[in-house]
């Protein structure tokens, strides 16, 4: 895990939202005058309400929210995205927002640094807004899920996330932080400066997204949430332990 093998012991508290980012999305601008993440979460599920009991929105200093961008989902919207990514912006407030792409598996979906650096996927599926126009449509819709790919085209020792060593770990986040870097500044090593959800999105987008085959640079949120957390040359020198 990479709580145990990287981050250190932590007080924190997880909670599962449960649906997709889009289903938050709506809940939001349902509630936007009065939105209260903490009293959502208790509202999820049981298992919530009771690991948040005792606690309210001031109970927390920092907020983090994983989401993962399924571009798929029939919710889903890129206007969407770039809301939530401008509304949680801030950890100390309504929380800051971080998003795979094209979902959580992105962080096993690794060969080597080679070939990473130049992964790409397809990521609207049915939601494509060429797909009358397009000669591969039915042969595209037909391709096995995101899940399937990354765990059939990676190294064998990445399928199970539960499993990664700190080795592993360290492997991962230079090659995810270091794509994240290609993908805003056309450099793939490791950063010299942090970069916001926001920007990564804009990049993703104009690079991919807004194309006529839509697809996402392969890229995991939380080596980006590690590279944040640390800071730029605390994480070389985790990189180096």
């Amino acid at each position: 895990m990479l709580e145990q093998n990287f981050l250190g012991k932590r007080i924190s508290v997880k909670c599962v939202f449960d649906a997709e980012i889009y289903q938050l999305y709506k809940v939001l601008k349902e509630d936007d005058s009065d939105f209260d993440l903490v009293e959502l979460l208790k509202e999820r599920n049981k298992e919530n309400a009771e690991l948040l009991r005792d606690y309210t929105r001031d109970s927390f200093a920092y907020i983090y929210l994983f989401f993962d961008y399924d571009a798929h989902s029939t919710l889903a919207d890129d206007d969407k995205i770039e809301e939530m990514l401008d509304f949680f912006n801030n950890e100390t407030e309504n929380g800051l927002l971080y998003i795979s792409y094209p979902m959580l598996e992105a962080i096993r979906h690794y060969k080597d640094m080679q070939s990473f650096k130049e992964l790409t996927v397809k990521c609207k599926r049915a939601n494509c807004p060429y797909k009358e126009e397009c000669d591969e449509v039915e042969a595209c819709l037909k391709e096995p899920h995101y899940k399937n790919v990354s765990a059939s085209e990676c190294q064998p020792q990445l399928t199970n996330i539960n499993k990664y060593t700190k080795e592993v770990w360290q492997e991962l986040i230079r090659a995810h932080v270091s794509k994240m870097n290609y993908l805003v500044h056309d450099i793939f090593d490791l950063p010299i400066q942090i970069e916001s959800q926001s920007v990564i999105f804009s990049k993703q987008l104009e690079k991919h997204i807004n194309h006529k085959c839509p697809k996402v640079a392969a890229l995991s949120a939380f080596p980006i949430y590690v590279l944040d957390y640390y800071g730029i040359e605390t994480l070389k020198k985790k990189l180096n332990e």
